[in-house]
């Protein structure tokens, strides 16, 4: 603890005490293992905290691997507390261009977005396990296994001292911790990855630090609002259509098919937010029922937030105000900060459920002083009113065998 105190310089930012001892635990772990997982929630400061984590240690250089929309939040932070060790950032679409250096630790940050995949790797994935090869790993998320443990595995099969490293690939670890399923489909029964037993965790639980918001005693906790938005007449008729005939021509005069559930859910939940998609051109339809109703609440303001889910979205939102903040609620799921707006409302958004508990606590901040209300925008009995139930209620993605083609 006395090193990091003394690490505390005239900076624009100053650590919380939290952040201090957290990191100091951290290092301690970091240099026992050669890994340390922070997996604290949301705000709660991962960013500043690994930075600290790093200064305690003796090392020189540091790789940052993040997400593109994150970039700017961690160079704000660096410049901001000006770590006496070279950190050096990037994100995880160019790690491909870099050449292995001699950098002596590596930060993987929101990794479970996208070094998580199983059964099999991904080639972003090989290009990271470059960069981390025989290096010690602090790795960054708020849900590190969201869907189960099995996000787990090729996460630290990026270290060297992986837990599990006597399993030669994701197989043999799943044979030894996983709860054998399958599915039928196309003639033949498709083996099953995603249940996994929950002793699993008693080997890698010793890397992990978890913190909690109310544990930090954060004053204010994201709370879900939900509004009931009414589809008018004309909305609710092809809603309807599309549900029972999976065919419906559109004001154009071109014919939307969707010949998949996955097509047919996407269809129906664009719909709602009056856009559709095809042939891969984005159509912007005569509804505005969602647009109407967040002008009536909460008007065209610059202290409101609006994420969207898809490209046609953008436009018809940007058509409609021009002084709300507009994000995409997939890219900014993670990695920013909305504390100082008064207002974020979820026009539509993915089906995951780790970004959908990431998208919540954008407002969230140990300086603010006001209650955190995260108003999600549902149509009644609609795919948007079951994406919310599956995702934040049930804690499940939403997936083609949770949809069912009710009518409005």
């Amino acid at each position: 603890m006395a090193l990091l105190l003394q690490m505390q310089r005239c900076v624009k930012v100053k650590p919380y005490n939290h952040q201090l001892v957290i990191a100091e635990q951290a290092a301690e772990i970091l240099r026992e293992h050669m890994i340390v997982y922070l997996a604290m929630e949301e705000r709660t400061g991962k960013t500043l905290t690994s930075i600290l984590v790093v200064e305690a240690l003796a090392v020189a250089k540091c790789l940052v691997i993040t997400k593109k929309k994150a970039l700017d939040g961690w160079l704000d932070t660096i410049a901001k507390y000006k770590p006496t060790k070279q950190l050096d950032v990037t994100n995880y679409h160019q790690v491909a261009k870099l050449e292995p250096m001699d950098y002596d630790i590596v930060i993987i940050d929101e990794a479970h977005s996208y070094v998580s995949g199983y059964p099999k790797t991904s080639k972003m994935w090989a290009d990271v396990k470059r960069m981390t090869l025989g290096k010690p790993i602090i790795y960054l998320s708020a849900t590190p296994y969201a869907q189960g443990y099995q996000l787990l595995y090729h996460q630290f099969a990026l270290s060297y001292w992986s837990p599990w490293k006597k399993h030669k690939n994701f197989y043999q670890w799943f044979a030894m911790y996983g709860i054998p399923k399958s599915i039928y489909a196309n003639g033949r029964q498709i083996p099953q990855y995603n249940s996994v037993r929950e002793d699993a965790f008693d080997c890698v639980k010793h890397l992990f630090i978890t913190k909690t918001r109310k544990e930090l005693d954060f004053e204010h906790e994201p709370e879900d609002v939900i509004h009931l938005v009414e589809l008018n007449d004309w909305t609710k008729a092809l809603y309807n259509q599309l549900t029972k005939e999976r065919i419906v021509r559109l004001p154009n005069d071109q014919e939307l098919i969707c010949d998949t559930t996955m097509k047919l859910r996407t269809s129906l939940h664009m719909l709602e937010g009056g856009t559709a998609k095809i042939d891969n051109v984005y159509l912007d339809l005569p509804n505005r029922e969602k647009i109407d109703y967040i002008l009536a609440n909460w008007g065209d303001s610059p202290d409101v937030v609006i994420m969207y889910q898809y490209i046609a979205e953008l436009a018809k939102l940007q058509a409609a105000f021009k002084q709300a903040k507009i994000l995409q609620a997939t890219s900014y799921a993670e990695g920013v900060d909305l504390s100082s707006y008064s207002h974020l409302i979820i026009y539509s958004q993915d089906w995951s459920t780790a970004r959908h508990s990431q998208r919540r606590a954008r407002q969230a901040n140990m300086a603010r002083k006001t209650p955190i209300k995260v108003h999600f925008l549902l149509v009644e009995k609609a795919i948007s009113e079951q994406v919310y139930t599956a995702v934040a209620k049930n804690k499940v993605n939403y997936i083609d065998s949770l949809y069912y083609g009710e009518e409005l």
